[in-house]
């Protein structure tokens, strides 16, 4: 799933802490006679709804009975309809969910629990991957794929900089050696050696935290960890490049976003997951492109790891019908056609080659075999709720009107203050 921003506004999710409203079921219709159904099948990325035709088509090879509607919708708006969806009980019959949403969705009975009846196997999937979606013991979303994160560089701006490639086995320091003397090296013609933002902690600063020793939150999701001394080293890391100029501001970002930098080649390095060899591949600078494993730190954790999933509506009128396809999405065939069309890795065992196979000028296996070496994504009961505070504090860490230290101990308070609420 092509997704960077893992995070959601608050006010959403917040909203649907509660689900009590009353409303129409959700979904296509009832089944009509004779055992066909149609359901609604949405995701939030337009470049998906191609590949996932196919996905459709193979489904219909063994469900002639069940037609399937598929729609896509901006990230931006995706979560907002979802949420008003939910609280009006018309949720999509299947759809796609991430970690961060998915407990509050789960434990507030927007979601179907899966039917292993329908052929879903829990066993084909990484533990990890199965019990991200797992609530007082119910399963509620199948596994699509998963991410972690590389370094995507230029190699054209590090011949010119005259500095050596990332190799396997690189270093924290290493990586911010690297930076600063490219920037050094070419800052005059506007490029810049890395790149992050407060609100980019998935692809930079989350990896860093857990390979200095930190944690963003506690293992079971009720303590913050900003205030810790290897959660601070690693936020400091990424500010101390941005307040040198070695990464573009934050004004600067939200202006012009990473990617957008590294494809006009201005930006020599970018921490980011695999589901951007798709839009690298057809890149004007696809030529110059390699991808290199994250730098190690004092852990031996390197990468966060994340990934999305299918989940069904509990309000569905087509219920058994939605878990059949839900089913069929997390088979072999299915996962097998995802990674394929280059839309991640795949999370079904076994089968990450058919994504890495796609892709034969880059070594895409180093995301997979990070994951060995990979922290769970940090998440709550209410993500989005935490991550807002994240971007409120960080930011005043970036523009330096506070220390790194001064702004990771209030995040933390507040963030606790949070947590605690969602105990409650």
């Amino acid at each position: 799933m092509n997704r960077q921003r893992m995070t959601v506004s608050a006010v959403a999710a917040v909203s649907v802490l509660s689900l009590s409203l009353a409303g129409c079921a959700s979904g296509a219709g009832p089944a009509a006679e004779g055992g066909e159904s149609t359901i609604n099948y949405v995701i939030w990325d337009a470049n998906a709804l191609e590949p996932y035709k196919d996905v459709i088509a193979a489904f219909n090879e063994e469900h002639p009975e069940i037609t399937v509607n598929i729609q896509a919708l901006p990230w931006d708006q995706y979560w907002t309809k979802l949420q008003t969806q939910a609280s009006s009980k018309t949720l999509p019959d299947v759809f796609w969910i991430n970690e961060p949403n998915a407990g509050l969705y789960a434990t507030n009975g927007a979601l179907a629990a899966i039917d292993t009846a329908q052929g879903f196997d829990p066993a084909n999937f990484p533990d990890a991957s199965i019990q991200s979606y797992t609530f007082d013991d119910e399963l509620y979303a199948a596994p699509t794929g998963y991410s972690t994160m590389g370094v995507w560089y230029n190699t054209d701006l590090f011949d010119r900089a005259g500095v050596d490639y990332p190799a396997e086995g690189w270093t924290q320091q290493d990586f911010v050696a690297a930076a600063t003397a490219i920037s050094d090296a070419l800052g005059s013609e506007g490029v810049f050696g890395a790149a992050a933002a407060p609100w980019t902690g998935q692809e930079t600063s989350y990896n860093t935290i857990y390979q200095s020793g930190g944690e963003v939150i506690s293992a079971d999701g009720t303590t913050s960890g900003y205030d810790d001394p290897g959660t601070i080293a690693g936020v400091k890391l990424w500010v101390d490049l941005a307040q040198a100029g070695v990464s573009p501001s934050v004004a600067q970002i939200t202006d012009t976003p990473i990617p957008q930098y590294f494809t006009s080649g201005k930006l020599a390095m970018m921490w980011s997951g695999p589901w951007n060899a798709n839009s690298l591949k057809d890149s004007e600078i696809a030529d110059t492109v390699a991808v290199a494993p994250l730098p190690t730190g004092e852990s031996d954790l390197v990468t966060t790891i994340q990934g999305g999933a299918d989940a069904v509506s509990a309000y569905s009128e087509n219920k058994e019908a939605a878990q059949t396809f839900q089913a069929f999405l997390g088979s072999k065939k299915a996962q097998e056609l995802y990674g394929a069309a280059g839309l991640g890795i795949p999370a079904y065992n076994g089968v990450a080659s058919s994504f890495t196979d796609a892709f034969p000028q880059w070594d895409l296996s180093l995301f997979s075999d990070q994951a060995e070496h990979a922290a769970p994504y940090p998440v709550s009961l209410n993500t989005a709720a935490w991550n807002t505070l994240e971007n409120e504090y960080l930011s005043k860490a970036w523009s330096g009107e506070l220390t790194v230290e001064e702004a990771c101990t209030q995040l933390a308070a507040a963030m606790n203050e949070v947590l605690a609420a969602e105990k409650k």
